[in-house]
């Protein structure tokens, strides 16, 4: 029994299966099937007035649903307002708010549902998402990997909702016999009946009017004989079921229905008398299709089952099982899932829940976007090209390797050339706070430009500077497990008179485009605090050079001025390549003397107070 209010969260313009209450406002109908508990309202004076004074109001099903429809006096006032789409056919459907002129257009496809004649799914697209609704159906397993229209060239719709035909979602009709089996079962008691006698009677106690003409169609071949019904009323517009029934009372196989209730009825009586033609008493058995009585079954049964002396059970069902719900759900994998029918002894919380694990999770299949790769390629000779004009970066050589940033990796610092003349815009260093190394293997621009800067002035020095015989010291000797020889610790070096400017090492032009360029920068205090990117070694390092610095500042204070033939342009030491903060260099100043260093480390060991000269600060 439906429990679907009629309308679709994504589209609530349209009703499907519900003709009453609120659904009474809505723009356009959907009919799924002709089954009484899907038709609530559809007679109703409400919706009978509407259609009088609507032009636009549409009731839309398959061509067999409205011939099935149409054949009942009760529904002749839809002549005029019902439209027949083809199966498995998209079509193009607006929805027209006849107040506002307001226009909605949707694409509705109708799917074959298996449940009974004429029965369809509706699968719904437009801007909210497609959506299946799948009224009553009974589709096996694998069967929804034969629709085609359920995909996409080779893969399955995307769907994000599913009203789903959820009468048997319970473990306890975990399988439900196919059709096929339950024909095969049935065939063979009318087989042991009929063959008694032509006074032996077969009683068929079908209790919907539509869904069982897949039994009279194959028992009527079978045996070569029609099936007794009370009216053909219903079947006039399908010929390939009339030609299968019969009004004729002289057949040994019926259809017909009691007025009432028939489980009050005796199973050896016929709804259209108990007696033949010529008064001789029938021998009648009953078979009963049903699927919810076997749900109640605590043990393993037949296919059907003897209930009395005259009456059995046959399971076979409309609806699809619990298994074959869960493959149709497992192979569409919509977001979500909302039940249109309740299981008897469930309610709607245990549907839902149990539907939870059916239902895809959006997170995990979020779009994962992966880098294409720089845009810089290696240019073999240097042509002129405005700063402001990108088009050059796109052409020439090979992409470079994508940079990216690691954590805690030693990483080979990879450069580019670039015209040494060329002007690099403002760039700003954000502070780095978190425990990551700043690898010279990234996708940011700016950093490309400030190595490629440095790349060509490596090698340079002023005119007046001669190289010095000795280098500079290497992080790799600070941290290194072994003990360093004497002669990794007497390497001789001397404090620079000339050191190179924030903008020669960095490649940034804040402090020139601001000051002059007579004018000297002051050396800048950098406390311990300066960032978490900063360990205790580097500290050091800095208050070192810090202090050389300012033994030349106090040098030349003092009046001592050093030869200007004997100026030395050093090399970016790695820790500046690599550091996390890029520190201006005091002007005048000269690296530290392994003497220096030797007599810094001694007293760092000892526990010492190391005070700066310049600038005090003391560690």
């Amino acid at each position: 029994m439906s429990s679907f209010a009629g309308r679709m969260k994504e589209y609530p313009n349209m009703s499907l299966d519900r003709f009453d209450r609120e659904n009474l406002h809505a723009r356009a109908y959907f009919l799924s099937h002709c089954h009484k508990d899907h038709m609530k309202g559809l007679k109703g004076p409400q919706l009978k007035r509407k259609l009088k004074f609507s032009l636009t109001v549409k009731l839309y099903c398959s061509f067999v649903t409205k011939e099935l429809l149409l054949s009942n006096p009760k529904y002749a006032f839809w002549k005029d307002h019902i439209v027949a789409l083809e199966l498995e056919s998209p079509t193009l459907i607006t929805l027209i708010d006849e107040a506002s002129g307001e226009r909605e257009e949707l694409v509705v496809t109708l799917l074959p549902a298996g449940h009974c004649p004429g029965s369809v799914m509706f699968l719904v697209e437009g801007a909210q998402g497609t959506v299946l609704y799948t009224g009553d159906f009974r589709l096996a397993k694998g069967d929804a990997s034969r629709i085609e229209l359920l995909h996409s060239g080779s893969r399955v719709k995307d769907i994000k909702s599913v009203y789903l035909d959820s009468t048997f979602y319970d473990p306890r009709f975990y399988k439900i016999p196919s059709r096929e089996t339950c024909l095969h079962a049935i065939r063979g008691l009318v087989q042991d009946w009929v063959s008694r006698s032509v006074y032996h009677t077969v009683w068929l106690n079908c209790k919907a009017a539509y869904g069982y003409e897949y039994l009279f169609t194959n028992l009527g071949d079978e045996f070569h004989t029609q099936i007794h019904v009370k009216s053909l009323d219903m079947f006039k517009k399908m010929p390939e079921i009339l030609s299968h029934v019969t009004t004729d009372r002289a057949t040994q196989i019926h259809a017909c229905r009691h007025p009432k209730d028939e489980e009050f009825v005796p199973a050896s009586r016929l709804p259209c008398g108990s007696s033949a033609s010529d008064g001789t008493p029938l021998s009648i058995i009953s078979i009963k299709p049903s699927t919810m009585w076997f749900g109640e079954r605590t043990q393993r049964t037949k296919v059907i089952v003897r209930t009395g002396a005259s009456s059995y059970r046959a399971c076979f069902s409309f609806h699809s099982s619990y298994s074959e719900i869960k493959d149709f759900l497992s192979y569409l994998q919509p977001i979500n899932i909302y039940p249109s029918v309740i299981p008897i002894g469930r309610t709607h919380a245990d549907v839902t829940e149990l539907l939870k694990s059916m239902c895809r999770d959006v997170s995990s299949s979020a779009v994962i976007y992966r880098p294409l790769g720089t845009l810089k390629r290696t240019r073999p000779e240097q042509h002129t090209h405005d700063v402001d004009c990108a088009d050059w970066l796109f052409e020439g050589a090979d992409l470079a390797p994508v940079r990216k940033r690691v954590m805690m990796q030693e990483a080979t610092p990879t450069t580019l050339p670039n015209r040494p003349d060329e002007p690099l815009p403002l760039t700003h260093i954000p502070l780095i706070t978190g425990d990551y190394m700043d690898c010279t293997e990234s996708n940011d621009d700016d950093e490309e430009e400030r190595d490629l800067e440095e790349e060509e002035r490596g090698g340079e020095r002023d005119e007046g500077s001669v190289s010095n015989s000795g280098t500079p010291p290497r992080w790799e000797e600070f941290f290194t497990t072994e003990i360093l020889t004497e002669s990794q610790t007497s390497q001789p070096h001397s404090c620079s008179h000339t050191s190179p400017s924030h903008s020669t090492l960095t490649g940034s032009q804040t402090p020139e485009l601001f000051v002059d360029d007579s004018a000297k920068l002051p050396s800048p205090s950098i406390p311990l605090s300066a960032g978490r990117g900063l360990s205790q070694a580097e500290s050091m390092l800095i208050q070192s050079e810090d202090r050389c610095q300012g033994d030349a500042l106090t040098n030349l204070d003092a009046g001592g001025e050093e030869s200007g033939s004997h100026t030395h342009q050093s090399e970016p030491t790695e820790s500046q390549v690599s550091s996390d903060f890029d520190i201006p260099s005091t002007p005048d100043s000269h690296t530290p003397g392994p003497d220096d260093l030797s007599d810094l480390y001694r007293r760092l060991a000892a526990g010492e107070e190391v005070i700066t000269r310049t600038g005090s600060q003391s560690l």
